[in-house]
């Protein structure tokens, strides 16, 4: 059986650079984006194979709610990452991970993302001792983003499976703190000068803690595209099921992806052109300061309101 060192501490999953349309995409559907999903899932498999390992589980994954363009992108970016993390592990470089287009996302800037997924996965295959060929994946028909979605966190956990990391505060802090710097975007893109304090002092949180106070920041991105039109985004936010059993980082981590994904509508909207601006790497945090940053983007989103 390979080992495979565990060498990183929590990779985010943001990165800036930029995504360009293709000429044709108006061409790509989202059975086309699951059929490069089901070719990266058929390359990470082998792997496993040779590595006689197998993919995470998530056994209490609430069933999916529908998901839009823009949080299929925001998975297959965090994947992408994972993808890089291993990669890294195991001696190959980092390649930078596109980030969010400053307009309304279409299934052509999630196809550009998966199929870097497939090719970085391939490049692996030497170094697992992989010779056979994947098996060929069919276009399917009638696939939505749902399903793509779906499909992409099978891919995950794949990834997750052969030796990455689990995501730890320090993570789920630098996606948090990347959720405030682009709510500022927003506010500044609605001429809000006032400044909103930093939170702190929470003690002894949990990711339990931190998991609700997220899907407060939802509920509150919720209400303000919904009674506002100045706000509104397609298709209103989306909010997930319920989840049951033991709450950890990665389960935070992405409820605060799919928030980002909502606030890059809302970017759209407002007319805010600046792309995301990654976080800096983080150290040293626990789920208290977490707590306190996704509490601070609250306030921030409360800010938005009218005042009248």
């Amino acid at each position: 059986m390979k080992m495979i060192p565990h060498v990183l501490g929590g990779l985010s999953m943001i990165l800036a650079v930029g995504l360009a349309t293709p000429v044709f995409a108006e061409t790509i559907t989202p059975s086309h984006v699951y059929q490069s999903v089901d070719k990266a899932n058929a390359e990470l498999a082998l792997l496993h194979k040779a590595n006689q390992s197998k993919p995470r589980s998530d056994k209490n994954a609430p069933a999916l709610t529908e998901r839009r363009p823009r949080h299929v992108l925001q998975k297959a970016r965090e994947v992408l990452m994972k993808v890089q993390a291993l990669r890294l592990i195991n001696g190959l470089p980092e390649i930078d991970v596109p980030a969010f287009p400053v307009r309304e996302v279409l299934p052509a800037d999630v196809m550009k993302v998966v199929d870097r997924i497939a090719a970085d996965v391939r490049d692996l295959r030497p170094i697992f001792g992989v010779t056979e060929p994947a098996p060929e994946s069919a276009l399917p028909s009638g696939k939505t983003p749902t399903d793509v979605f779906g499909n992409l966190v099978a891919a995950g956990l794949q990834v997750d499976g052969l030796g990455i990391p689990k995501s730890v505060p320090n993570a789920v802090y630098r996606v948090a703190m990347t959720i405030i710097s682009d709510l500022e975007k927003v506010r500044a893109a609605r001429g809000i000068a006032d400044p909103v304090a930093m939170m702190s002092g929470s003690s002894a949180k949990k990711p339990k803690h931190v998991f609700e106070n997220s899907i407060q920041l939802l509920t509150q991105l919720q209400i303000l595209t919904e009674n506002n039109a100045d706000f509104a985004i397609p298709n209103g936010v989306v909010m997930p099921n319920d989840r049951s059993g033991k709450i950890r980082p990665g389960h935070v981590l992405d409820l605060l992806n799919n928030a980002l994904a909502e606030i890059s509508a809302i970017k759209v909207k407002v007319g805010a052109t600046t792309p995301t601006e990654l976080a800096p790497p983080q150290s040293g945090k626990t789920p208290s300061n977490v707590f306190d940053a996704v509490s601070t983007a609250r306030a921030m989103v409360e800010s938005l309101q009218p005042t009248s």
